[in-house]
């Protein structure tokens, strides 16, 4: 959005962007680029909207969306720098997932005392608010630099940070962009994204997108950019080069950086320390120093913790290319590739031996007296698939991961067919075929022994006309493709529906539901999608509507996915929106106990007053069709019914209106009241928000130029529900089991604030 936001203060001029450029445009599509470029190649030149509007191939939607990021000519030079401060605090509760792994009880095997886990210990019902501060200065566009901290929910400030700490965990970049008549250069030095082709190589950001083609609102901005975003874990830090010109593009990037991780005590010594072996990659969803993790789990863990995670544990230094070969416009192919070094072992246990001491089931679920491979399934292979530096499967023990790739894309007429392709490298052999490319921490090979290796592939096309457009994509992702920089298209993230997720209550360590929490890689998958937009008249269009049939690579589970929406508008003021959605897990197996089925129907009715005033009202009506789980369906009293049997059905419902008003030119509100019961999501002026079970809530935001330069949002939030509270699953581990364990209803509600203040000079 930095970007973009540079764009808007200071628009190019189109006659002098490169194809790349006009690509990471909000909303623009290859094919409008392409347009574009056609018609300068023909020597003329855009001179205003109404010009752009008319070249042939460009799509109303996409000249709307450019017009404003973009001059017709050369405009004076402003010799200024311009400065952007922003601040945003925000109090709100941790999401229900999170809260779970925290109160979830750590103390297992003491019946004497009752734990509400980590959120006891660390008394986080009382913790700080998340806290951003951020800085960006630029002069004109060609110096940009910025620095940026972000203290997350109950962790440290800036005030408690000396100055190499500070310097630690802050992000900070200088960057110088200038252009020549044989190109355009771009350097970065600091924290920096890097983001190629469609994402199967290298898209460097902590955070998943389901569903995301790279198109219209999912759109990646291609490049090299400095990076003041929230992004900690996968963040670049180092230097990075790119070059722009009509028939190259060509980026180097190197880094080095502490990863936080998930390390295991692989010394059997009874407790982790330095020389620990690697689990995994983690995003926290709240960063303990180390220290208070030790102390934590000397309190949890007399005999010493199995598995924890550690902050900036492991060391990665990273280095990488994409070079890109344009013969014509529209059309380009490119290679991509990176090496990550890392000073420990990355080791992954297998899940089909006999010794504890080694077997991946032991390591992750609590109690082994018991057998574990009653709670490992066959989708957990995912866990199992994960990459190890030592492998017992290819036969190497190495201190790196390498990743290469090519992609491609071309336009024709109005079509543009893209993909990409993708190799985790593990047959490399010694003796190398091919090229070697030296860099200050990797090399990579380009040899002719490709096979075996897990690989990715995404191929997708997209045909547009003034009235419609039809979007196909089909992807096929390995079950060891583990690439932590990968941010493809799927429908649901890595570790997905495996024991981090389902089995938090029986892991060694309830905060490893964090590799799944915040993972933001694909799960394997293999499958078809099929998008479009049609406008078939005046008054009807279908505005959004998709179907995706894919398979599981983990355990084979089928699913389809569909989900339209028909607008109907009378007149210019008046908007009525049907939509509908459903989705089925394993639709070609009727009678699977693991079958379930979700659809989706609702009637939205949005009307544009006068002043710029937005009403709308909103009704959803949910079903979903889940297994026989006798936890969710049977009474909870001790020697109650345990036999699981039919499927059960669970309704819900969704009412909610949506009020936007300005007073003037200078203030406007916007604010909503909603009432639910079952599972529902809810898009909150800038945020997504998942609810479940029963209750209402209600916000509303103040926006405000307070002056010129000063900009102010406020938004006050207040919820209120009311749960199935969760078992207390130590019951049956007490000498005298209590008559009443279970609490069927908790009322539970909170108030948040959400301040955000930008000052532009």
């Amino acid at each position: 959005s930095d970007i973009w936001e540079d764009y808007l203060m200071t628009p190019r001029n189109v006659n002098k962007m490169y194809f790349s450029e006009l690509l990471n445009i909000p909303n623009v599509s290859a094919i409008d680029a392409a347009a574009i470029m056609n018609v300068r190649k023909q020597g003329d030149r855009i001179s205003s909207y109404r010009n752009l509007r008319k070249i042939p191939g460009i799509s109303h939607y996409g000249a709307v969306n450019l017009k404003n990021y973009i001059f017709y000519k050369n405009q004076a030079t402003d010799n200024r720098i311009y400065m952007d401060y922003q601040l945003k605090y925000d109090d709100a509760p941790y999401e229900s997932s999170v809260k779970d792994m925290f109160t979830e009880t750590m103390l297992r095997n003491d019946t004497t005392e009752l734990s509400n886990g980590y959120w006891g210990f660390f008394k986080m019902d009382k913790t700080t608010p998340a806290v951003l501060n951020k800085l960006r200065l630029r002069y004109n566009n060609q110096w940009k630099a910025g620095a940026l901290y972000y203290s997350n929910k109950g962790e440290r400030t800036p005030l408690d940070d000396n100055f190499k700490k500070f310097l630690d965990n802050g992000k900070y970049y200088l960057g110088y962009n200038n252009s020549f008549d044989f190109g355009k250069i771009k350097t970065v030095i600091g924290n920096y994204r890097a983001t190629f082709g469609e994402g199967l190589v290298m898209e460097n950001t902590d955070f998943y997108s389901p569903r995301k083609t790279g198109y219209g609102f999912s759109k990646r901005i291609v490049g090299i950019i400095g990076d003041l975003s929230r992004t900690q874990e996968y963040s670049l830090r180092g230097g990075a080069a790119q070059f722009i010109s009509k028939y190259v593009n060509a980026s180097a990037f190197v880094s080095s950086d502490n990863k936080d991780a998930i390390v295991f005590d692989s010394n059997a010594n009874g407790k982790i320390d330095d020389d620990d072996d690697v689990f995994s990659y983690v995003t926290l969803s709240r960063r303990f120093t180390n220290s208070q993790l030790e102390d934590a789990e000397s309190h949890f863990f007399p005999n010493g913790a199995r598995i924890a995670p550690r902050l900036d544990y492991l060391n990665e230094k990273l280095a990488g290319i994409h070079i890109e070969f344009s013969p014509m416009i529209g059309t380009h192919i490119g290679f991509t590739g990176y090496n990550a070094i890392y000073d420990k072992d990355f080791t992954v246990y297998q899940a089909d031996t006999d010794n504890p001491a080694t077997d991946l089931r032991y390591l992750l679920i609590e109690d082994a007296s018991d057998n574990p491979s009653k709670k490992f399934k066959l989708i957990d292979s995912e866990i199992s698939s994960l990459y190890s530096t030592k492998s017992y499967k290819y036969g190497y023990d190495r201190n790196y991961r390498r990743v290469l790739g090519i992609d491609w894309q071309t336009t024709i007429n109005n079509t543009s067919i893209q993909g990409e392709y993708a190799q985790l490298r593990v047959n490399d052999p010694s003796d190398l075929i091919g090229v070697r490319l030296m860099f200050p921490f990797a090399s990579f090979e380009i040899n002719n022994d490709f096979k075996n290796d897990p690989s990715a592939l995404i191929l997708s096309s997209r045909s547009q006309f003034d009235n419609l457009y039809i979007l196909a994509m089909y992807r096929d992702y390995d079950l060891e493709f583990d690439n932590p920089y990968s941010r493809a298209f799927s429908e649901s993230q890595r570790f997905d529906d495996t024991i981090l997720e389902k089995l938090t209550y029986g892991l060694n360590n309830t905060l490893l539901t964090d590799m799944f929490n915040n993972s933001a890689q694909a799960s394997a998958e293999q499958g078809f999608y099929l998008e479009t937009r049609y406008q078939f008249n005046r008054y009807f269009t279908i505005s959004k509507a998709y179907l995706d049939i894919w398979k599981r690579k983990a355990d084979g589970r089928r699913n389809v996915r569909f989900e339209g929406t028909l607008q109907f508008r009378p007149i210019h003021a008046l908007r009525f929106d049907l939509r509908y959605k459903q989705q089925i897990k394993r639709y070609d197996e009727t009678l699977d106990r693991g079958r379930s089925k979700v659809d989706e129907t609702t009637l939205k009715l949005r009307s544009y007053l006068s002043a710029f005033d937005i009403l709308q009202l909103e009704y959803r009506y949910s079903r979903t069709l889940s297994p026989p789980y006798t936890s969710l369906t049977n009474s909870a009293e001790i020697g109650g019914a345990d036999m699981a049997q039919a499927n059960t059905l669970f309704n819900g419902d969704y009412i909610a209106a949506d009020y936007t008003h300005h007073f003037n030119d200078n203030l406007k509100v916007k604010g909503a009241i909603m009432f639910w019961k079952g599972n529902h999501w809810d898009f909150e002026d800038v945020n997504l928000d998942f609810v479940d079970d029963e209750g209402m809530k209600y916000w509303f935001t103040f926006s405000s130029k307070v002056a010129n330069n000063l900009y102010l949002s406020l938004k006050y939030k207040h919820e209120r529900y009311i749960p199935h509270y969760k078992e207390f699953r130590v019951y049956n581990e007490l000498p005298d089991p209590p008559e009443q364990y279970y609490f069927p209803r908790v009322e539970n509600f909170y108030n948040s604030l959400r301040l955000q203040i930008d000052w532009k000079l």
